[in-house]
C-alpha cells in the first residue's frame, strides 16, 4: 500500500490466562483515548516474567482470546509470538512486526501502570520506547512515569485479574469478569480444575 495513511494499531500483550473483561476494557479505553484504528491482542508464547509451569497451553489461551476478540470488529489476535517460538520479548516482537508490515501500520504498545513500574526489568526498555509509542493506562493518582517517554491516561481501572479468576474457578466458586463465550470454553475444556490440597 503506497501513499495511503498508516493505520494506527495498538498492541496489547499478555499471557491471557484467561482473557477477561478487563482486557476488553483496556483495548476499548486505549482505542477511545488515542483514536486507534485497531487493537491487536498478542498472547505471549512463553512470557519471561511468568511461571509457565502452571500456565495453560498456548492453543487454549489463543482460542480464548479469539473468542474475546470476536466481540469487536476492530479487535483481532496476532499470533506472531507463537510463530517465532521461544521466550516472548516485546522488543523482538515489535521489530518483527515492523519488518513484516512495512509502512502500512503505526504501532503503539498498550500497557498498564503496573507494567510501566516494572519496565526497567524488561529486555532493553529504551529500545522498546524507540520502536513504538508507549500508551499507559494507569490508576488515578498514579506515580510520575519516570524516565520512559510515554502517554498516560489516568482513570479508574477495571478490577478483573486473571489470577483471581483462576483461583475462583479452581475453588469451585463463581468466576466473574468472563465473557459468556470464554466462560463456556473454560467449562467445556475443563481448564483450571480444582487443585489438590
Amino acid at each position: 500500500m503506497s501513499g495511503g495513511r498508516q493505520r494506527s494499531v495498538g498492541l496489547l500483550g499478555g499471557s491471557f490466562d484467561p482473557p477477561h473483561e478487563g482486557h476488553l476494557w483496556m483495548a476499548r479505553r486505549a482505542r477511545s483515548v488515542w483514536s486507534l484504528d485497531e487493537v491487536w491482542l498478542l498472547p505471549a508464547f512463553r512470557p519471561p516474567h511468568k511461571d509457565t509451569l502452571n500456565q495453560s497451553d498456548y492453543p487454549h489461551r489463543a482460542a480464548m482470546i479469539a473468542l474475546l476478540a470476536g466481540e469487536e470488529p476492530w479487535l483481532s489476535v496476532c499470533e506472531i509470538e507463537r510463530d517465532r517460538g521461544g521466550t516472548s520479548y516485546t522488543l523482538d516482537t515489535l521489530r518483527v512486526l515492523k519488518a513484516e508490515h512495512g509502512g502500512r501500520f503505526e504501532f503503539h504498545l498498550i500497557i498498564g501502570g503496573d507494567s510501566l513500574a516494572e519496565l526497567d526489568t524488561w529486555r532493553d526498555p529504551e529500545g522498546i520506547c524507540r520502536e513504538a509509542r508507549l500508551l499507559v493506562l494507569a490508576r488515578e493518582g498514579a506515580d510520575d512515569p519516570g524516565r520512559f517517554p510515554c502517554e498516560i491516561d489516568r482513570a479508574e481501572q477495571h478490577p478483573a485479574q486473571s489470577r483471581l479468576i483462576r483461583a475462583a474457578i479452581e475453588s469451585g466458586g463463581e468466576a466473574r469478569w468472563l465473557t459468556p463465550a470464554v466462560a463456556e470454553y473454560i467449562a467445556r475444556e475443563g481448564l483450571y480444575p480444582p487443585r489438590e490440597s
